[in-house]
């Protein structure tokens, strides 16, 4: 049980503004509770990046994590005149290839009604939940495929 008159005295704050420290103690502490509890903690970061051909630059892709035989796809995007081209496909057919070396058994990831859940319908993900978002209309889907 804490101690009350520690708990009395906490500063606690809401911010907008990540401090790389404090973060560190968050993940670092939660990382020694899955080891303490699973016996182990295997978080890997995952991305799969397209280049420009002519520049080399970065103008897309995915990034994510592998943790616990999952693959969780935090960000992906492709701009308007790259999609259609089945490059979308391609990487995430790399996130997932990459996932199963990982031993990962499934993958999953959120998109938006405005965004892309016809897309990843068409590479066998399926609805997991939907969630009402803000404006009414907008709907946040939370998609699983086995790998």
């Amino acid at each position: 049980m804490p101690n009350d008159n520690v708990t009395a005295d906490l500063d606690i704050l809401v911010t907008d503004e990540l401090d790389a420290a404090g973060a560190a103690v968050i993940s670092d502490g939660l990382r020694a509770y899955y080891v303490s509890q699973a016996g182990f903690y295997d978080l890997r970061p995952l991305a799969v990046f397209v280049r420009d051909p002519q520049t080399g630059k970065v103008i897309g892709g995915l990034h994510g994590r592998s943790e616990f035989g999952l693959v969780y796809v935090a960000w992906f995007f492709l701009p308007e005149d790259w999609r259609r081209a089945r490059i979308g496909s391609r990487v995430l057919a790399m996130a997932e290839e990459e996932g199963r070396r990982r031993g990962c058994t499934r993958i999953a990831l959120t998109t938006l009604s405005i965004e892309a859940p016809g897309f990843y319908r068409k590479q066998g993900y399926e609805v997991a939940a939907t969630i009402n978002c803000e404006p009414p209309g907008l709907t946040r889907y939370y998609m699983m495929k086995k790998l």
